[in-house]
């Protein structure tokens, strides 16, 4: 997470309003949300006419002011108004989130003053008000606000300055507190305390990360030889670091030093610890309160691993987040379209490791605002054209898109169609037959792997499938998948590698790309690789290779990584950027490559190698389009109770002109759930009424295989397969 990146409305206090009278179940004044993907649409404001036009779910709303920016007076009246704001939208039905940031907030001379940690706001406030509000936040502390700071090596920190898009930035700075220090996590309880008692029902905590190069203080340096201690075994240590004793080490500073990679995962750990805190305290005040971390483009690879709160999986673990909040576009460079010169532009690879990290929680895109500048003029037909692709690709891939500032006609026609199927969209999950395996620890550990790029040419070559991440290894849900593939995972422990040997000898099949599982957990070689011995030896073998195994399959494809890394040659646009080419020549799997469609020429041969073994190996058992088009991508989806499915169909073919090119004479092939048969077929591609589509089975055990045609795709395509 990056600070020239985050071009947001800090200034704005922004909220969140969810509404369904089905969503939730009243207890006294407290309303208990039943989290539901279908059921979110968002929009940007809190007005009833536009809500009930464009069938949204979820807006702006009201919420507790900062203590530091108000009297006590104008606190009790403003919570008051927040009250009273909540209960009326509580007795309509509605649910209330909001923004809660995590900065301390501050003003220098100017723009192009340096700021000083003596002129952010909370240390006039610790001086000459605390005392006002010590029944939020307790005693004052006996260190003030400018000791909270997440610092750098030298003492310096880190700051950012807001700027309106195409304006300058002003003379407000932002700077964050360390979640290891006690006095500053004291008066993020008491803020967070504040929003419960307004009646939200949860917040949106933003600048979810331990900005880059930081934090060197005492509490930090503490609790990481903590962490150490509890996480890294003294013989690990002594393996990988030539020492066991952490008391006394140096903390890291770059990447090649020293616990670097355990430093990284520490900071991704306390930034999930901090928020698992504080809906601990929220909890206390409104029992079904939730938070959302702002996970910035859920894109695995190394900045973001680095930066921003290192590993979304840890967001999402049970009591943690509730939901997640994801910016996962840069301007229009990675808005799904056609772009000038014919390519297809798509995010669907970082949507599904989100919908995986998540584990089916919603993920809201915080994308692309289709307004000037970024869009200079737009016309009605571009932004109606740009927000169907985006509401689009969001929803067929089990996300939300958050709609910013404009709701054009397009964006209304699709938000319509979506609440008019909502019954069919409820309890869904994306699912597939084939998974992809993606794992951030690689990322962590300075190594290469290719799920997101793998995840593009699958989709390129029409294949519907899901990702997964490391922690469904060890879980039952193995058993939804036909075929698992390995895009080059450098880094598994023995245990997930037996219980992937497991799932073959029980009727999996395996894919594996590379040389797979060679290390473990902690980055460090294994004598022998477990699932090598799939193949019959201590290491792979040097040529491609399948074996039948126990009841399952594997297979290996070799992959020889070359000296340049499979380097995307690219300028970086800025010193750090969480979207562009920054660390190309350390990580091949970035947004410039599988986003854009600029993945190297040698690893993309290997990648659709791989992509038409995963079809050989299930003999044409899978969901895939049968007709080769260059710019549709499918996914497809079942409820818990396997009583239906759902495909979705997004076609790129759309420019930021707003030029549509239908897709015509598709043709869909479907892999029905195991021991279930498709009763009916139902289709729209135009947003319109959903009609019944002839289907022919061509094969009927042990798993039925369909295929439909459906009729023209403009954007959004849904097809609801009734089973029995």
């Amino acid at each position: 997470m990056h600070l020239e990146f985050f071009c947001k409305a800090r200034l704005l206090a922004i909220a969140l309003v969810l509404f369904s009278s089905a969503a939730f179940s009243q207890e006294g004044a407290n309303h208990k949300l039943v989290v539901d993907w279908g059921h979110w649409r968002l929009g940007h404001k809190a007005d009833p006419e536009f809500l009930q036009k464009n069938h949204l779910t979820l807006t702006f709303g009201s919420g507790a002011p900062n203590f530091e920016t108000v009297t006590r007076e104008e606190f009790d009246q403003a919570m008051a108004k927040a009250k009273a704001f909540n209960k009326e939208y509580h007795d309509k039905g509605y649910l209330v989130l909001r923004y809660l940031s995590t900065s301390l907030n501050g003003t220098s001379g100017s723009n192009q003053d340096a700021p000083q940690k003596e002129q952010i706001r909370w240390l006039k406030f610790y001086n000459e008000s605390w005392q006002n509000f010590e029944d939020y936040l307790g005693p004052k502390p006996a260190h003030d606000p400018t000791t909270w700071i997440t610092v750098h090596r030298d003492g310096t920190f880190p700051h950012y300055r807001y700027a309106p898009y195409g304006q300058q930035t002003t003379a407000g700075f932002e700077t964050w507190g360390c979640p290891d220090n006690p006095d500053y996590v004291r008066i993020m309880e008491g803020k967070v305390r504040a929003q419960a008692e307004t009646g939200i029902d949860g917040s949106y905590v933003d600048w979810t990360h331990i900005a880059g190069g930081t934090c060197y203080c005492e509490f930090t340096r503490a609790n990481f030889i903590k962490y150490l201690k509890q996480n890294l075994p003294p013989e690990i240590g002594q393996s990988k670091y030539a020492t066991g004793n952490y008391e006394k080490i140096e903390l890291p500073q770059k990447r090649g030093d020293k616990f670097w990679m355990e430093w990284i995962t520490y900071r991704g750990h306390v930034v999930a610890e901090f928020h698992k805190h504080l809906r601990t305290v929220a909890r206390q005040y409104h029992p079904h309160f939730m938070i959302s971390g702002n996970v910035f483009g859920g894109f695995g690879y190394g900045p973001i691993a680095y930066d921003a709160a290192g590993n979304m999986e840890m967001l999402a673990r049970e009591g943690y987040d509730d939901f997640i909040y994801s910016e996962i576009q840069e301007f229009l460079d990675s808005a799904p379209r056609k772009n000038e010169e014919g390519t297809k532009i798509t995010n669907s690879p970082a949507l599904k490791f989100l919908a995986a990290a998540s584990h089916g929680k919603p993920v809201i895109v915080y994308a692309t605002e289709i307004t000037p500048p970024i869009f200079p003029n737009p016309t009605e037909k571009c932004l109606s054209a740009m927000a169907q692709i985006n509401i689009a690709e969001a929803a067929a891939n089990h996300a939300v898109f958050r709609e910013k500032r404009e709701t054009p006609p397009g964006a209304t026609q699709i938000y319509e169609f979506l609440a008019a199927h909502e019954d069919k969209l409820l309890g869904a999950h994306l699912h597939s037959n084939v998974a992809v395996l993606a794992s951030l620890n690689q990322y962590l550990a300075d190594e290469l792997s290719f799920a997101f790029s793998a995840s593009r040419v699958l989709a390129d070559e029409g294949l519907a499938h899901v990702m997964i991440v490391e922690e469904d290894l060890l879980s039952a849900r193995l058993s939804d998948f036909d075929l698992i593939l390995l895009p080059y995972i450098p880094l598994l422990s023995q245990q997930k590698q037996e219980a992937l040997q497991r799932y073959v000898e029980k009727g999996g099949t395996l894919l594996i790309l590379g040389n797979s599982g060679a290390k473990n957990e902690f980055n460090l070689p294994h004598e022998q690789i477990a699932l090598a011995g799939l193949f019959g030896g201590k290491s792979y073998p040097a040529q491609a290779v399948e074996k039948k195994i126990g009841k399952g399959r594997a297979g290996f494809v070799p992959l020889v990584v070359p000296e340049s890394k499979f380097l995307i040659p690219s300028k970086a646009t800025g010193a750090f950027t969480t979207f562009g080419p920054t660390m190309a020549d350390v990580f091949a799997d970035i947004p410039e490559g599988y986003t854009r469609n600029r993945i190297d020429p040698v690893l993309r041969e290997s990648l659709v190698r791989v992509a038409r073994k995963t079809n050989e190996l299930l003999e044409d058992k899978v969901t895939r389009l049968i007709t080769k088009t260059p710019y549709v991508e499918i996914t497809t989806m079942r409820p818990e109770d396997n009583r239906r499915m759902l495909v979705h169909l997004v076609n790129y073919d759309v420019t930021v002109e707003g030029d549509l090119t239908p897709a015509q004479n598709l043709q869909v092939q479907l892999a029905v759930a195991e021991g279930k048969k498709v009763k009916s077929v139902s289709y729209s591609g135009t947003l319109g009424e959903m009609k019944p589509l002839e289907f022919v089975v061509v094969e009927k055990a042990p798993q039925q295989i369909i295929r439909f045609q459906p009729d023209a795709l403009n954007i959004y395509g849904l097809a609801v397969v009734a089973l029995e």
